[in-house]
């Protein structure tokens, strides 16, 4: 019998002996007996077995939800297939892990700064270079002198230069994965007083248009010069504003949409330092 399936096997059958709801679950699912044909067969059952024990076999054995079998460097590449494979568990909540989305978050900025320095360094030879050329689409980039590698350069900067440049539109998601990995590494929690709802009456009451789930609608604004020139000169580029957007956002733990984001991010990488190649050629 495989191993893992054996150890599966001992972890049921100890949990069973400790906690009478999880018998109770099990035989709900299997009846008292089940046969070895039976287990095969039923893929179904297996998988609740999994999900109930957060065993993941299946992270272990998938290949990453982000295909990054481009990258040359076996080092670069297997640390991002890692990390994804680790942001994945804090989705699932597998391997101990328990579903954790400022965990995902970190995992998944990890990923997105490393697909950005290893853009910039296959795309330019010196840091001189790099930085030039960062520079030219993020012109208000603040980038030190003494710089003398690329990863001292700031994840926000290198993506802003990198969304302007391919127009990929992963800036504001990636902004906001970047808040909620600063708050957790540095402990910095959010204005404690903001209330969400006190905010969003405010914008109402000034006529500003929201969609269904409370984030600005600018097209409809638009439509209504007065609230219009409210948000101009009252709330747009506010703090409470870009509090108000990225707690909303981060209230719905949108992980599918950073998965998005960031397989978007990998396959303009992907496609532009394949044109890279074949210019050189």
């Amino acid at each position: 019998m495989d191993e893992k399936l054996l150890a599966t096997i001992k972890k049921i059958k100890l949990l069973a002996e400790q906690n009478a709801e999880f018998r109770q679950e099990m035989q709900k699912l299997f009846g008292q007996t089940v046969s070895a044909s039976v287990v095969k067969s039923d893929d179904g059952r297996i998988s609740h077995i999994e999900k109930y024990l957060g065993l993941d076999y299946y992270i272990d054995s998938m290949q990453s939800v982000i295909d990054y079998t481009f990258i040359t460097e076996d080092e670069v590449r297997n640390k991002l297939v890692s990390d994804n494979r680790e942001m994945m568990r804090f989705r699932y909540g597998t391997r101990s892990h328990k579903v954790d989305f400022e965990e995902f978050c970190r995992y998944a900025q990890l990923q997105a700064e490393m697909l950005l320095n290893y853009f910039y360094s296959t795309k330019d030879v010196t840091i001189q270079n790099i930085i030039s050329h960062i520079k030219q689409y993020n012109p208000k980039a603040i980038i030190s002198d003494s710089n003398t590698n690329l990863t001292s350069i700031s994840f926000s900067v290198k993506l802003w230069a990198y969304d302007s440049e391919f127009k990929v539109n992963i800036r504001e998601t990636f902004d906001h994965v970047r808040e909620v990995r600063n708050s957790q590494s540095h402990r910095t929690p959010q204005k404690k007083d903001f209330s969400i709802e006190s905010y969003q009456k405010k914008l109402l009451d000034w006529k500003i248009s929201l969609k269904s789930d409370g984030s600005f609608d600018w097209h409809q604004t638009k439509q209504n010069t007065l609230a219009y020139n409210i948000y101009e000169s009252k709330v747009k580029n506010t703090k409470d504003f870009a509090l108000y957007e990225y707690l909303l956002w981060y209230n719905s733990k949108p992980y599918d949409d950073v998965v998005e984001k960031l397989k978007k991010l990998s396959d303009s990488v992907k496609n532009n330092l394949a044109q890279t190649v074949e210019s050189k050629l």
